[in-house]
């Protein structure tokens, strides 16, 4: 019985440190601005077409569908956090979880008939900020 009690102790201590854990590693750094992850982002490379957008919705329509985008991002001191690709979706935006509270920096490349664009655009995870990403106009 007094091993039992003690290994019921023991399972409800470990219990303990692993949500006190979980909540210190996972939920306590968000609490502070209201979100619950990363800054989700919709970013829509475009030529000559784009449209002013602050929330990205379901109805946002973008330049190129299924476009291969190779990006470049990033933040406000010069680390680069991302180097990697993406196909735009049927509505012309691909998606990027960046970090919370942070200016970023992202630069974009395409190539449309041949031909090579880049870009590069400025944007904002920090609360509040504007999550659709329209602004980034690729140049031959």
């Amino acid at each position: 019985m007094k091993l039992r009690s003690t290994l019921l102790l023991i399972a409800l201590i470990i219990s303990g440190v692993g949500i006190a854990i979980y909540v210190g590693v996972f939920v306590f750094p968000y609490l502070n601005t209201g979100q619950e992850g990363p800054n989700i982002n919709y970013i829509a490379p475009y030529v000559s077409r784009t449209h002013t957008c602050y929330t990205h919705a379901s109805g946002c329509d973008a330049q190129f569908p299924n476009q291969l985008i190779n990006y470049t991002v990033w933040n406000n001191d010069g680390t680069i956090n991302i180097t990697s690709s993406a196909i735009t979706g049927g509505n012309g935006f691909f998606r990027l979880d960046l970090e919370i509270n942070y200016s970023w920096t992202i630069r974009m490349q395409t190539i449309i008939n041949s031909t090579i664009y880049t870009g590069t655009t400025n944007f904002s995870t920090i609360s509040g900020s504007a999550n659709c990403i329209t602004t980034g106009q690729l140049k031959p």
